[in-house]
């Protein structure tokens, strides 16, 4: 800590407890007041057997891929027209090439000044402000000048562009607020200047999540990325528009040319806002890397942890100093944790570049992955990790379209734009399964191509596999369905033909032999009467029973009646008290309802039988899907593999799609059956 009498007077304060950094310098005030550390130091803002693997070079010639969408237009057009030495225009291939190379020594252009940015930052702060200690000037310049270097070792892996913005953008935001405060009676932007340090807390979202998911990265993700980013870009661009403490007197310093407020009563009334933003961000920025992080396919090794860590001292730290400017009491405490943290994620950072290359560690969980038929879109990833390259993509062969596509539906690039070797063929049994497409090139290690492409056979053999079981599954039980309703047909067709054959003409049997016993006088010929009048009577018996068989086969009161009114008739039959309570007031399909009465009858039969129960409860909730439930209070025991009657409520249940459920024990048996019931009726009311 620095002494009292080294801090800053309370006029200077101000450039001290905005969120996006400090920007007060050392010697911007007079020679006897001196700014100190305490609330403004140099410190961030708050800131295969059957696959083969088929050589694309066999039957694609190599050429030169056309230059890549993403650099732009303006950048083919100029390049495009680069004069050689003979005079004549680049090809396309010899374009590429050349814009390789203006792009590799840009990239290590950008990365040298941002280095000597961060190491002049340093000394500039040392030499401003001497009384500070070296560990209160430099961990945040060398952690800048850290990543400078880690941007331009970049530009030897092809890396993103957004990749290496964000790098570039960390070491000029570590480097901006001893830049501002060393250059304050120098230039008129330091404003300016301090203001970047803010865009630190983004950029090193996107460095985690890069970090961690590589190109997969979800785009739940990449929108908080950007809110964060909206966020803190939009509280730079205030902070440089209100805040121009040279005009109003609060340091010996260049006066802010952009500054289009007249006092400082709109930074003040502004800076809360602007740390709330602050916190924010950093808030959205670890909800996307947890997210990342979680989603992460695979194992989580310790790079992955180094980095988590890391992200969530830097975020303990900038958390630290974004409440306590709310609360009126900055500290300059949260530099070293910055430092600390943003170092931890630049070391797992590199480490997890350094493993971006082949491995056979990978190629197992994708093998495992492929098991388990994983999603298209953890397939790929896993894919990527294996062959080292996070963006290269994997085009599943589609036989309707008859083309290559990835797991979103993008269709594969054309063969002959894809060099030879960045191209790997998975084939089975002369059928084409997928084309991985690499952006950095394949390796040369058969130990890892190999398993690859058996993993991608495998994982589209199994799915085939389920997609024709799930087909088979729903084929036996349509087949099923289709036993069941037909049974129930020929037993309603059984049904009215006795109603209306047989069981006619034992009615009208009856009606005469009545007839003829009321013609006849039993005091004339008794004998005759007596036969007559015994034959009426098995006749009327012979009807009874052809009426059972017939209500047996299917219920009249179902067939001419509701589903409540026929099982109302059977709690009336049963030998054992039954009470029968009904919800609901839904349309019940005829299947269902013919299952539904035949479960009840079946299980209050078996009470009646088996269960020596005093009574009996049936409960109906008519609604889709239509659940019924039995349910006594005898000694228990009722078990399906034991007799045919409930395991044949079992076939007739599973055939329309439903589950019969069965729990029975020492107070009694439950049998609970739930129907599918498409055409229920909305409104629904209670009965008992």
């Amino acid at each position: 800590m620095v002494p009292p009498e080294r801090r800053s007077t309370s006029r200077t304060n101000w450039l001290m407890a905005g969120p996006l950094g400090s920007v007060a310098a050392s010697g911007l005030a007079s020679d006897s007041t001196r700014l100190g550390p305490s609330t403004g130091s140099a410190q961030p803002v708050a800131t295969d057997a059957r696959a083969s693997v088929r050589p694309v070079s066999d039957t694609v010639p190599r050429r030169g891929s056309r230059m890549p969408r993403r650099y732009g237009r303006v950048a083919r057009y100029v390049i495009g027209r680069l004069p050689t030495r003979s005079g004549r225009r680049l090809r396309h291939h010899d374009q590429m090439s050349a814009w390789k190379r203006v792009r590799t020594r840009l990239v290590l252009a950008l990365a040298g000044l941002a280095l000597l940015a961060a190491v002049a930052a340093g000394f500039l702060l040392a030499a401003s402000a001497p009384y500070l200690s070296a560990l209160e000037v430099w961990p945040l310049p060398l952690v800048g000048a850290a990543y400078a270097a880690t941007a331009a070792y970049l530009t030897t892996t092809r890396p993103r562009a957004a990749h290496l913005t964000a790098l570039f953008v960390i070491s000029v935001g570590l480097s901006a607020p001893a830049l501002s405060v060393s250059l304050a009676q120098d230039t008129a932007l330091w404003v300016t200047v301090g203001a970047l340090a803010g865009l630190v807390v983004p950029a090193v979202g996107w460095v985690c999540v890069v970090t961690l998911r590589g190109d997969a990265s979800d785009a739940l993700e990449r929108w908080l990325l950007l809110l964060g980013s909206a966020l803190v870009v939009g509280a730079a661009v205030v902070q440089v528009l209100v805040a121009d403490p040279a005009a109003w007197g609060w340091c010996r310093c260049l006066g802010n040319p952009l500054a289009v407020s007249d006092g400082p009563g709109a930074y003040v009334g502004l800076r809360p806002w602007l740390t709330s933003a602050h916190l924010a961000a950093v808030g959205i920025v670890v909800l996307a890397v947890g997210l990342s992080w979680w989603s992460r396919p695979g194992r989580h090794g310790i790079p992955e942890l180094v980095l988590l860590v890391g992200l969530l001292v830097a975020a303990a730290s900038w958390v630290t100093e974004d409440l306590a400017q709310l609360a009126g009491t900055p500290t300059d405490d949260a530099a070293l944790g910055v430092a600390i943290g943003l170092a931890s994620i630049l070391a797992a950072h590199v480490l997890g570049l350094s493993r971006r290359r082949p491995s056979r560690a990978h190629v197992a969980d994708l093998l495992l992955a492929a098991r388990e038929r994983s999603e298209p879109a953890r397939i790929r990833e896993l894919v990527a990790r294996a062959l080292g390259d996070p963006g290269a993509a994997v085009y599943w062969w589609d036989d309707d379209a008859a083309s290559y596509a990835d797991h979103l539906g993008r269709p594969a690039p054309p063969a002959p734009s894809v060099p030879a070797e960045r191209v790997l063929e998975v084939e089975s049994d002369h059928r084409p399964i997928a084309r991985v497409v690499s952006e950095r090139g394949l390796p040369e290690d058969p130990g890892i191509l190999e398993p690859v492409a058996e993993a991608l056979r495998l994982s589209t053999e199994n799915r085939l596999l389920q997609e024709e079981l799930a087909a088979t599954l729903t084929q036996v039980r349509e087949s099923r369905s289709r036993i069941v309703q037909a049974s129930d047909e020929a037993r309603r067709r059984i049904e009215r033909n006795l109603h209306d054959g047989a069981q006619q003409l034992l009615i009208s049997t009856g009606a005469k032999l009545n007839l003829a016993s009321s013609q006849i006088d039993p005091t004339v010929d008794p004998g005759l009467a007596d036969a007559l009048t015994a034959a009426s009577d098995e006749l009327g018996r012979a009807l009874d029973e052809l009426r059972t068989l017939a209500h047996g086969i299917t219920p009249t009161a179902l067939v001419h009646g509701t589903l409540p009114d026929a099982l109302e008739d059977l709690a009336l039959r049963s030998p054992v008290p039954a009470t029968l309570q009904v919800e609901g007031s839904a349309d019940v399909a005829p299947e269902a309802a013919a299952t539904a009465y035949f479960v009840v009858g079946e299980c209050l039969a078996n009470v009646a039988k088996h269960a020596d129960a005093s009574t009996a409860l049936v409960h109906v909730a008519l609604a889709d899907p239509l659940r019924v439930t039995v349910r006594d209070d005898g000694h228990g025991g009722a078990d399906p593999s034991t007799g045919s009657g409930l395991k044949g409520l079992v076939d007739r249940v599973e055939a329309l799609g439903g589950k019969l459920e069965i729990t029975t024990g020492s107070t009694g048996t439950t049998v609970g059956a739930r129907l599918p019931n498409p055409t229920p009726n909305p409104t629904a009311r209670a009965r008992s």
